[in-house]
């Protein structure tokens, strides 16, 4: 049993077929720049600096809050008031 399409049936699934090829390609496309993207940060040296700051923040952070814990224990002022 033969099945002949007519024109609009077929300008249809041309469409549908073309469609569907240019979404897969812009995906593609889409895959290809965000991984260029990734490599980019993560080739940099900018993300090793941040890593090494936030460590340094969070150094800082413990240092200041041992500082006040033995202020407060000796009676004395803030740490922020006495530089003020």
């Amino acid at each position: 049993m033969t099945y002949y399409f007519d024109s609009k049936e077929l300008d249809t699934i041309f469409e549908f077929i073309w469609t569907v090829v240019i979404s897969i390609i812009s995906l593609i496309v889409v895959l290809i720049f965000a991984a260029i993207v990734r490599y980019a940060i993560d080739s940099s040296k900018t993300s090793k600096k941040l890593d090494v700051l936030i460590k340094e923040v969070h150094y800082l952070k413990t240092e200041i809050k041992k500082l006040q814990h033995h202020k407060q224990q000796d009676g004395s002022k803030h740490i922020i008031d006495e530089k003020v």
